[in-house]
């Protein structure tokens, strides 16, 4: 059986039960803990989603990209960024620790603030992820994510029948986060057991490699967490964290199915990576217009159901505590599908080296995320920080492409559409 077939089967495996589980165990901390508390723990997950982007110096698809090329190279360049990222991750949260003083108003909204953002050491700077998915054994990774996943849930269950508050919580988070980091790590060290000595040393040229052609990377991947996270955080701050509680439990519903188009596109990177080795732009371009194909039709019917039975899923897994929710949920389920179609460009878009055209474009993205989400939210509430979302993912996902290498990229996704190169990419 094709190897990177196999590949795609483990990181689906993983994705489905992660996402599965995870819907379950954060429906049920949701009802239990309530918008409040659930949102304080939802804004502080979005601020870690916006200092990781800076903690990884947009190292990720640099590295994936040398691991698949060069193994050699590329634990070398794996081994650099885990000290670049260590670095900077101790910065960043010693900045926000600071900010939190000033910003809460409890005591026990900093301690869960900083519990969630200290713990985010084990996601930023997770780089043994990048090396099994690159070198296609992501069931190292699906076992990992697996059993943490499990402690998790049975961790939350426990606190919520021994009525713990939120600290209980997010301190379970973190240890699930930690739990997965130090297996992937024994993981890690025991496939790279033989060649260890050859690559494990300092290497100036590669830190330098890395700040070079991963700072404009960094930024760019810091504005998507912008736009991403933008609407939470803009949330929190203009209006409280009970509407980030609701906008949580939307994101969650919108969002849970995502594992399947993002397993593909993890794997299938890998067969992009080697159609652009080999030079040839017709072989190229049919595998990237099939991997636009299958992101599009998979995201296409799971965003029709939700869409249409948003207000009973809302009231059937949260509640009528949780009712505003629904309100957004096809709002968010529209921004889902063009977040996954964004993924899959990226990607296409750092292997031909776009790495400029991505940062002039994401920042051009967030800044007009938050002018959005500054304009809608005082407006329109928690819609308007939806629709801002989803004005930006579209732009991102899709339209701005047309300014890159003569709408290339654009070419390939607008022929998605079009009956005869469907048939074609089909067949191939």
């Amino acid at each position: 059986m094709n190897r990177a077939l196999i590949n795609t089967g483990w990181i689906l495996t993983e994705k489905v039960l992660f996402a599965l589980a995870g819907i379950f165990i954060n429906v049920y901390v949701a009802r239990y803990l309530g918008p409040e508390a659930f949102g304080l723990i939802g804004f502080s997950i979005a601020i870690v989603g916006l200092i990781t982007p800076l903690v990884k110096l947009g190292s990720d698809n640099i590295v994936f990209n040398r691991l698949a090329k060069n193994q050699q190279s590329g634990l070398l360049l794996l081994e650099t960024s885990a000290q670049i990222r260590a670095i900077a991750f101790v910065i960043f949260c010693t900045l926000l620790t600071a900010g939190a003083f000033f910003y809460f108003e409890r005591s026990q909204q900093i301690v869960v603030f900083c519990i969630i953002v200290w713990g985010s050491y084990f996601t930023s700077n997770d780089i043994y992820s990048i090396f099994f998915n690159s070198s296609l054994n992501a069931k190292f990774n699906t076992i990992a994510q697996n059993i943490s996943l499990l402690f998790g849930v049975v961790l939350k269950i426990a606190f919520i029948k021994l009525s713990g508050n939120i600290v209980y919580f997010a301190g379970a988070n973190v240890l699930q986060w930690m739990i997965s980091f130090f297996i992937k790590r024994h993981f890690y060290q025991r496939e790279t057991k033989q060649i260890e000595r050859t690559y494990r040393k300092k290497s100036p040229r590669h830190i330098k490699h890395l700040l070079k052609v991963g700072l404009p990377l960094a930024f760019s991947s810091l504005s998507i967490a912008i736009y991403t996270k933008t609407d939470q955080i803009m949330l929190g701050a203009m209006l409280d964290e009970t509407h980030v509680g609701y906008y949580s439990a939307a994101l969650t519903l919108a969002q849970g199915w995502l594992f399947l188009p993002m397993a593909i596109i993890t794997s299938y990177m890998v067969r992009i990576n080697e159609a652009a080795r080999q030079n040839d732009s017709v072989i190229f371009d049919r595998k990237v217009r099939k991997l636009f194909s299958m992101v599009f039709f998979i995201t296409l019917l799971p965003a029709l159901v939700i869409g249409i039975f948003r207000e009973p899923l809302v009231d059937l897994l949260y509640g009528q505590d949780y009712m505003p929710a629904a309100s957004i949920l096809a709002i968010t389920v529209v921004s889902s599908m063009f977040s996954a179609m964004g993924y899959s460009s990226y990607g296409v878009i750092t292997v031909l080296g776009g790495y400029s055209f991505l940062l002039k474009k994401m920042v051009a993205i967030s800044l007009l995320n938050i002018v959005l989400n500054f304009l809608l939210i005082p407006q329109f509430g928690l819609a308007g920080a939806a629709i801002a979302t989803m004005i930006s993912e579209i732009l991102s996902a899709f339209l701005l492409n047309i300014f890159y290498r003569k709408g290339r990229v654009f070419r390939l996704q607008l022929e998605v559409f079009a009956l005869h190169k469907l048939k074609e990419t089909i067949k191939a």
